[in-house]
């Protein structure tokens, strides 16, 4: 295609739209060549066809030289078919002159004027032409500005070259360029480089108007109405061409907070608070302002001056929930919204807010009534939506939870929530690059929440990018300090990655952190999370050849929560190269068995028997980390195999098969192992076969049915202290088969009761001479029993 520079491009754009005309919307539209989609939309957002500008919807195809535009207060996001997001600003306008599907191509964007926001994450050149800057990009996070009189780049990840006609310089991660009309490029120093897209940022909802409300003004049910139809922008027209009383200012300020306009919003709190210093409603806007900046002391005191001031009304409430789950301080949180259902029991915001805090606290069932109750006073109110897409999650429903979110998102296209909870349902159900596309969808609609980039950082990791994981998990450490998640998948990615040493720093780090993860989980979640944490330092430990002080971290995790499968798992595993812990290690597997979740972790059959007289961390090599680590849960299947192979005829394989559907798993392993010895009389055969099922019957009540089949040959393994001293006549066949039935119920986060119920049926036959000549005595055995227990956590 013929290449034009940004001089010549920009004037014949701006003269071009100028004197473009908006045409009704458009139906469904076909493109070929594809270039992306439209999958935010805010306010007024129009693309142009040819020469016409047509208003957008959700979901608009968009084809190569579309042009789009944003109107004042209004936002979109686009998601380009190189996997690349974009968001925009308002008044902005972009081009998308030649968008390349495949990652060795490069695509072509023309911002002629306003501000956009760009995650590209595969490794091609993107290049950005605007009337100052060009800007040549490599798979990088930054963003970039436009103004009547300069080009404005800041880069967040990555290197960017900005260039024109005059110069150009190269700008790495922090840095910044501005050029204007005349003048080549310079370098500008950034110091927060994350506040050139706080346009970008969610601000939670706390304000909804009252049937009162809106029937006693006009203009309030006017912006009501307009705000329904996302058109915030239009809303927010109608309210300043009103009179502008309190109320109406106030609601002003809550819709310019929807679409990211925070100094806007900031500068009506004030002006109110500065008449009315009590002002219930505008110093809780305020405090979401402050919380969403992790001010939390400041939003903390406004929230609670604004409770004092109006205990009678919801958005005091939600905003004191907020700033109290943001200080880490969730039962609270959750009791402040306990006594906001007493004072305002009409408010679906409050209940809605109850069921999040009742989710995180890992009440599931609380959290649905609570959200079932926001649904009744409001059937379109899209947090409900979010929460009992997330309850659904829980239950193993994929389908409505997918339902669910996609509601949410239809509802409330801005909020980064619902998008986040579609990913995790798509890679529940085996798609994992769709699934994490809808949570790079999540990131770009905020994109400085440390929580969002760690889940991506996770999805990066299943997908086998682990640069980008771990440029994703940085973010977040920069984002949150005080969050221990992304230390926690850090060291999981390091241990993965052959990088022991620093994998035990990442742990220690995320250990250090544990309780400041409050602001997203409860109490007893977070013991649970130590509890995984130790699990872990423990693994790393044994990689590293610690093995008594893997023990040990494993026991204390067992100590922190007793219910965790996680620290079970890994004790059984460890105790696995550990000589006389052969009981103990059955007896742990059992257990984290009966305590895990429905999953892909397959059962190594070689684990569930005792007295296989392998030598120390031999046999099939011992299970890796990954294995028992997958990031997300998710359907479909998972193969592991080992093998050994070593002198006197001695050879061992391993292979597990793993299958998971919604809230059933099913695992299948065989184990054979064979070797002469090293001396006469010192062979040994083994074969076991295991099958493995789980069924979540509730998310509260688990059953699984497990049946072992082993036979063994060997001959004296005694080891004693002249080699020369053993039975070369000895042997010894078993077969056995055993068949287990368990169960757990889990009424609550803090309650746990096991049933087990165990049948066993064995045959031995042995043989010795016991040194005779011609002599040999023959020993058969046969017996069966049962074997049964309940044990409560």
């Amino acid at each position: 295609m013929p290449y034009f520079s940004a001089a010549q491009i920009g004037p014949r754009l701006l003269i071009l739209l100028a004197f473009a005309t908006v045409s009704q919307p458009a139906g469904a539209r076909t493109c070929s060549p594809l270039a992306g989609e439209l999958i935010s939309i805010q306010g007024l957002v129009e693309y142009r066809d040819g020469v016409t500008w047509r208003q957008a919807s959700p979901g608009e195809k968009l084809c190569d030289r579309d042009a789009i535009r944003t109107g004042a207060n209004s936002r979109a996001a686009i998601r380009l078919v190189d996997d690349a997001v974009l968001r925009l600003d308002e008044n902005t306008t972009l081009v998308l002159v030649d968008v390349a599907p495949e990652p060795e191509e490069r695509s072509l964007l023309q911002l002629v004027f306003g501000a956009i926001h760009s995650f590209s994450r595969r490794p091609q050149t993107l290049e950005i032409d605007t009337p100052y800057i060009n800007a040549a990009i490599e798979g990088t996070e930054f963003a970039l500005r436009v103004t009547g009189t300069e080009s404005m780049l800041t880069v967040v990840e990555g290197i960017v070259l900005a260039s024109n006609e005059l110069g150009s310089v190269q700008v790495s991660s922090g840095g910044g360029a501005v050029a204007s009309e005349g003048t080549a490029p310079r370098s500008v120093i950034i110091a927060r480089p994350r506040d050139a897209v706080t346009w970008g940022l969610y601000y939670p909802p706390t304000l909804s108007l009252s049937e009162s409300e809106v029937a006693e003004s006009a203009a309030l049910a006017e912006a009501a109405r307009l705000a329904g139809e996302n058109r915030a922008d239009a809303a927010i027209a109608s309210l300043r061409a009103a009179d502008p009383s309190t109320r109406i200012r106030l609601y002003e300020a809550a819709l310019l907070l929807s679409v990211g306009r925070a100094d806007e919003a900031g500068r009506i709190l004030d002006a109110v608070l500065a008449a009315e210093p009590n002002n219930g409603t505008a110093l809780a806007q305020s405090a979401v302002i402050d919380v969403v900046r992790n001010d939390r002391a400041e939003a903390l005191a406004k929230a609670e001056r604004a409770v004092a001031a109006a205990p009678g009304m919801a958005a005091p409430h939600i905003a004191l929930s907020l700033a109290q789950q943001a200080d880490f301080r969730l039962k609270a949180a959750r009791d402040t919204l306990l006594a906001a259902t007493q004072a305002v029991p009409d408010s679906p915001l409050v209940w809605a807010r109850l069921s999040e805090i009742w989710l995180t606290l890992g009440y599931r069932n609380r959290s649905a009534e609570a959200a079932d109750r926001a649904l009744e006073l409001d059937p379109d109110l899209e947090r409900a939506h979010v929460m009992k897409g997330f309850a659904a999650l829980t239950e193993y429903r994929t389908g409505a939870a997918k339902e669910a979110f996609s509601r949410a998102i239809a509802l409330d296209q801005a909020d980064p929530l619902p998008r986040l909870g579609l990913g995790l349902a798509l890679i529940r159900d085996g798609e994992l690059e769709a699934g994490r596309g809808e949570i790079d969808g999540a990131v770009a609609l905020d994109s400085s929440r440390s929580l969002l980039r760690s889940y991506l950082g996770k999805a990066y990791f299943e997908e086998d990018r682990s640069p980008l994981a771990a440029e994703q998990f940085e973010i977040a450490k920069e984002l949150d300090p005080q969050d221990p998640t992304p230390y926690l998948y850090d060291a999981i990615r390091l241990q993965t990655e052959n990088r022991p040493g620093e994998a035990l720093a990442a742990i220690q780090e995320s250990i250090a952190r544990n309780d400041n993860r409050a602001v997203y989980r409860g109490r007893l979640q977070l013991d649970q999370d130590a509890a995984a944490r130790g699990a872990s330092l423990g693994r790393i430990y044994e990689d590293l050849g610690f093995n008594t002080l893997g023990m040990r971290a494993a026991t204390d995790s067992q100590d922190l929560d007793p219910s965790n499968a996680a620290a079970h798992r890994f004790l059984a595993d460890i105790y696995r190269s550990q000589r006389r812990r052969e009981i103990a290690r059955v007896s742990e597997l059992t257990r984290a068995q009966l305590l895990q979740d429905v999953s892909l972790n397959p059962v190594q059959p070689s684990m569930t028997e005792t007295n296989l007289n392998l030598v120390s961390r031999g046999g099939p090599a011992n299970a890796g980390f990954n294995e028992f680590n997958s990031l997300f849960a998710s359907d479909g299947f998972r193969f592991t195999g080992s093998g050994s192979i070593g002198n006197h005829d001695t050879f061992g394989g391993e292979v597990a098969l793993a299958f998971q559907a919604d809230n059933v798993s099913v695992s299948f392993g065989g184990f054979e192992f064979s070797t002469d010895g090293f001396r006469d009389n010192f062979d040994a055969d083994h074969s076991i076969y295991d099958l493995f099922m789980q069924w979540a019957v509730t998310p509260e009540f688990n059953v699984q049915a497990e049946i072992r089949h082993r036979e063994s040959k060997f001959g004296d393994l005694d080891l004693n202290f002249d080699p020369d001293t053993f039975r070369p006549n000895f042997s010894l066949e078993f077969e056995e088969t055993s068949a287990r039935i368990g169960a757990r119920f889990s009424p609550d986060p803090h309650n746990d009761t096991l049933f087990s119920l165990i049948y066993v049926d064995r045959d031995i036959v042995e043989s010795d001479d016991f040194g005779i000549p011609g002599f040999e005595a023959i020993f058969t055995g046969r017996g069966d029993g049962w074997q049964g227990e309940i044990q409560h956590i």
